[in-house]
């Protein structure tokens, strides 16, 4: 016998291959038993059809025969079709006290009688078979056909009558094999059916199950936040069990982003404060004091940095769609700004989005807009792209622009190029340390326009599979 692990291996392991498997097994075991029945009751059908033939000229053949006062030499019987046919198969012959008689299409041969192959069937000689009404044998005829008999012993006069009426061993197979055909081919066409409709019973009846993964599918993605749709009542229990689990993960995931967030503030904000306080000194002490600010800025970057990764990579991912929080922006920064006239250009795509907190994003944009309108003489340009899974925010202007080699002061906190402008320094390098959190990243350069161009670049939605 086949070890159980090894059939374990064997089974499959997709929910549809195994109820098509089961499926056709039961199928082609019912169109077998179906098959083997219905054999069975046609071959008995054909064989009582014959039977009764038979055993109406066996009656026939004892009725000329029975209660005579002595025996004919030859017995004339008006033999119907096709006992009148010679060589056909159907034949009689008669056997008692020394006379044997014969039907006329035999032409005087004899039938052979080779016994039963049935162990009810059995031949017995003398009274002992006397009975009641025939019985089935195997026969051979005078040209060695194979027969089916039916024989019967019966007593008259004293002695005993062995009547014996055959048919070729053909009529039981040839009708049998004709009806089977058509039921076959119309087994054959209903299992074809069968296995179309458990093929359509699968698709509809996994239906359910594909929508609650594609539902899945869209909460990790951020594209929503619990599994919408009416559901069968098989899947309701289950849908509202992942729904309370995603809920509850949302929940202490924004708990948790939360606390990141304000420790952050609470701990950058006076350290920047004291950064800056303590970097316009020449006391050596306060150099010192300087580079260890430095050292738990750079240490407090890196850990919040790892937790906010580890809460993007739970089991709620976020998405959040750029273009409308870029036009909410512009619609207050130019309105601040409204007596420049500044042009501002949005080539945004509507369903670009990016794996980042709302607040966040609003956070890094502002910061990003509020330093091109600043700085701007006429021109703001503002786009975003998909580059791989990553997702790139350029905003540009035709202001004065920075040098290359002022490029890395100003990413500093608190350090300001030009004092005339209002403003506390800390707007790009906030903006650079959260795209960093996010394991992005912020780049300054030459625009097109002829100013300053800033890059953010932030990981894009959680791809999914369908």
């Amino acid at each position: 016998m086949m070890p159980l692990g090894r059939l374990r291996q064997l089974t499959p392991k997709s929910i549809a291959a195994r109820l098509a498997l089961g499926s056709a097994v039961l199928v082609l075991a019912a169109l077998i038993a179906t098959g083997i029945s219905t054999g069975i009751v046609l071959s008995r059908f054909i064989r009582d059809q014959i039977d009764q033939r038979l055993d109406t000229q066996i009656g026939a053949v004892t009725s000329a025969l029975e209660n005579r006062p002595s025996l004919p030499d030859v017995l004339t019987l008006n033999d119907p079709p096709p006992f009148d046919r010679h060589g056909a198969g159907w034949y009689w012959m008669a056997t008692i006290d020394g006379h044997t008689y014969r039907s006329a299409s035999l032409d005087g041969a004899d039938i052979t009688n080779r016994g039963s192959d049935h162990w009810w069937g059995g031949w017995h000689d003398g009274p002992a078979d006397a009975n009641t009404r025939p019985r089935p044998f195997n026969g051979v005829g005078p040209r060695g056909e194979p027969l089916y008999l039916r024989v019967q012993v019966v007593p008259t006069n004293g002695t005993w009558m062995t009547i014996t009426a055959s048919a070729p061993a053909h009529a039981l197979v040839r009708p049998l094999r004709d009806a089977l055909v058509p039921v076959i081919l119309a087994m054959l066409a209903l299992g074809i059916l069968l296995a179309a409709a458990s093929v359509l019973q699968m698709r509809l009846g996994l239906r359910p199950l594909k929508r609650v993964t594609k539902g899945l599918e869209d909460v990790r993605a951020g594209r929503a936040s619990h599994i919408e749709g009416n559901q069968p009542r098989e899947l309701r229990g289950l849908v509202g069990e992942l729904n309370s689990l995603i809920k509850q993960n949302a929940e202490g995931l924004r708990r948790a982003r939360g606390h990141v967030s304000n420790l952050g503030h609470a701990l950058n904000t006076p350290l920047a404060a004291l950064s800056l306080s303590l970097s316009g000194s020449r006391n050596r002490r306060d150099a010192e004091r300087l580079r260890l600010v430095a050292e738990m800025q750079e240490r407090i970057r890196h850990h919040l940095g790892r937790a906010r990764a580890a809460a993007l990579n739970g089991p709620a991912h976020i998405s959040t769609a750029i273009r409308p929080r870029v036009l909410d922006l512009n619609v207050v920064l130019s309105k601040i700004n409204a007596e420049r006239g500044l042009n501002v250009a949005v080539d945004i795509p509507e369903a670009l989005a990016v794996a980042c907190e709302p607040q966040d994003l609003d956070e890094m944009l502002g910061n990003m807009l509020d330093n091109a309108f600043k700085w701007a003489s006429s021109t703001i340009s503002i786009k975003a792209r998909n580059a791989g899974t990553q997702v790139l925010i350029e905003v540009a202007d035709d202001g004065p622009g920075i040098s290359m080699e002022k490029i890395h002061e100003v990413l500093q906190p608190g350090k300001r190029l030009d004092e005339s402008i209002v403003g506390h320094g800390f707007g790009l390098s906030i903006t650079r340390e959260l795209a960093e959190l996010y394991g992005g990243d912020l780049n300054l350069g030459k625009s097109s326009l002829g100013g300053l161009e800033v890059v953010v670049r932030l990981p894009g939605p959680v791809a999914t599979n369908g």
